[in-house]
């Protein structure tokens, strides 16, 4: 009785907050793996859970951060907006070398080598090639897993590389200021969004956060890369959750410094800060 006492004592003292939970469902359609995805979020915070790792964004104090937590090595790194902006810059100049190595290899080698070089990000890249935003056309009305939404087509350079169906936060149950944080979030990431599209690694670092070209949440998207379907994310479904503090938080996990950038984009070296 005495621990119930403390344990419910101590729940009572946690603050709660109101939030929402999204429950995706990722796709490798190369190798047709799948992987469950969830996402926590109110106004101004947001937290994508993996398998083996977590996305953190905060906005708390007017800086924006985007924190990722290794959960395996109980490890993370946090990234303000100057490195988010250089490593967009780096992968934009790597993915033609990539593509063009994963090309001829067999679905299964190809998926291994995407999670390798995911890994790899450490690395030093080549100088940055010229970003080419992608560009979306409505084409009609449609139903994913009983949500309303408009489908579109994303084009880049020419070439398909997407088909998306967005939901309005009304069809998602989610109101204006739900939708504050993926805004931000979009914001914070276009860089990297933009130089991750049509990249060989895209599925082994994606967070789906939507396109501001886009109006409403993706409920369902489809990634093309060399004309061909390659991942697909599917929202299964949509809740009111109650969040704390912990929910945002990286626990007991050593903080690790973001590694050398200049030998990437030439513009000094990029730590991370604390929180």
């Amino acid at each position: 009785m005495k621990s119930f006492i403390l344990c419910a004592c101590f729940l009572i003292a946690l603050p709660l907050f109101a939030g929402k939970r999204i429950v995706q469902e990722g796709t490798n359609l190369t190798n047709n793996t799948t992987t469950q995805q969830e996402l926590l979020f109110d106004g101004s915070r947001f937290r994508a859970n993996y398998a083996t790792s977590s996305v953190i964004f905060l906005t708390d104090g007017g800086l924006n951060r985007m924190i990722t937590l290794d959960k395996g090595r109980n490890e993370y790194m946090e990234i303000d907006q100057a490195t988010m902006d250089q490593m967009g810059q780096a992968m934009a100049g790597v993915n033609a070398q990539m593509e063009a190595a994963l090309k001829d290899m067999p679905p299964e080698q190809r998926a291994q080598m995407q999670q390798m070089m995911a890994q790899m990000m450490k690395g030093k890249m080549p100088a940055a090639a010229p970003t080419v935003t992608t560009s979306y056309t409505a084409k009609g009305k449609s139903t994913v897993n009983g949500f309303a939404c408009t489908n579109y087509d994303g084009v880049r350079a020419g070439e398909k590389v997407a088909e998306l169906c967005a939901a309005q936060p009304a069809d998602l149950k989610l109101g204006a200021s739900d939708f504050q944080v993926f805004r931000k979030m979009q914001e914070f990431t276009k860089s990297m969004m933009q130089a991750m599209q049509n990249s060989p690694i895209a599925s082994a670092i994606n967070v789906n956060v939507g396109d501001a070209a886009v109006d409403g949440y993706p409920v369902q998207q489809i990634t093309f890369r060399n004309g061909q379907a390659a991942d697909r994310v599917v929202v299964k479904s949509v809740t009111d959750a109650t969040l704390t503090d912990a929910d945002f938080s990286v626990g007991n996990a050593k903080k690790m410094e973001m590694p050398n950038m200049s030998g990437i984009t030439g513009q000094g070296k990029a730590k991370g800060k604390g929180k």
